[in-house]
């Protein structure tokens, strides 16, 4: 399994805290972390520094090698977009970066994640985390989200 973190977004929704420079992921909104080093120690729970790959632009690259670093996760993979394009193409640059840098399979799961969530607790993260993998293992597509307490069209629907 590999962890695709995505972390280029440039937070303008949470102006004037985000910047273009400094965005949402990060910002130490909850604790002594920023949202990039706690999604990253959420994923240590569950796999290798080895086993994530972090996709950025290289405007964040010393950033996001500074908290990997800080995090214990050094030997995770850091792949920059050529020119920011959204979700779609950064999640199509990483599944071709773990196919060609890293020698992943095409069975493999990636686990696609952004970096400016505050996810708790940890422990029930990474059991639910666990066990969509297994699920994934079987050519299932799984996603996590919240309960919604309303329509919203920006997000589009999920029909189970």
């Amino acid at each position: 399994m590999k962890i695709i973190l995505l972390a280029g977004g440039g937070g303008t929704r949470l102006f004037p805290l985000s910047r273009t420079r400094f965005p949402k992921q990060f910002l130490k909104v909850t604790g002594d972390d920023s949202l990039f080093a706690q999604t990253v120690k959420r994923f240590l729970a569950v796999t290798a520094p080895q086993d994530l790959v972090v996709i950025t632009n290289r405007a964040y690259e010393h950033l996001v090698k500074a908290e990997l670093a800080a995090c214990g996760a050094k030997d995770a993979s850091v792949a920059l977009e050529p020119a920011g394009r959204n979700t779609a193409p950064a999640i199509a640059l990483a599944a071709a970066f773990c196919r060609d840098k890293l020698g992943a399979t095409e069975s493999e799961v990636l686990f696609v994640t952004p970096c400016d969530h505050v996810i708790e607790p940890v422990d029930a993260f990474a059991a639910g985390v666990r066990e969509a993998v297994q699920l994934a293992e079987t050519s299932a597509i799984v996603t996590f989200g919240i309960r919604p307490t309303g329509p919203e069209t920006g997000y589009g629907y999920i029909q189970a």
